[in-house]
């Protein structure tokens, strides 16, 4: 196996279903504090607990999109495809 099936294997089988996974649980903590958000619309900490799970779902989505991007433009300069 050369070393461009290796990295295809790894990606395949270890990267790939870790970011997918980190990825939506970024989505559900995205969701939970929306629902936090909505659920304590009259109470102002618990909108701001909810706020706060938002903001860092969605810095949490960032980071996922960011690492697959990363990850496509290293397999693209080292191996051209």
């Amino acid at each position: 196996m050369d070393a461009k099936g290796l990295v295809a294997k790894i990606a395949k089988l270890i990267v790939n279903p870790t970011i997918t996974l980190l990825f939506g649980l970024a989505i559900l903590y995205f969701v939970w504090g929306l629902v936090q958000y909505i659920r304590g619309a009259d109470q102002s900490a618990e909108r701001s607990k909810g706020a706060q799970h938002m903001m860092w779902g969605i810095i949490g989505i960032f980071i996922m999109v960011s690492a697959i991007a990363i990850l496509k433009a290293f397999r693209q300069s080292i191996f051209g495809a």
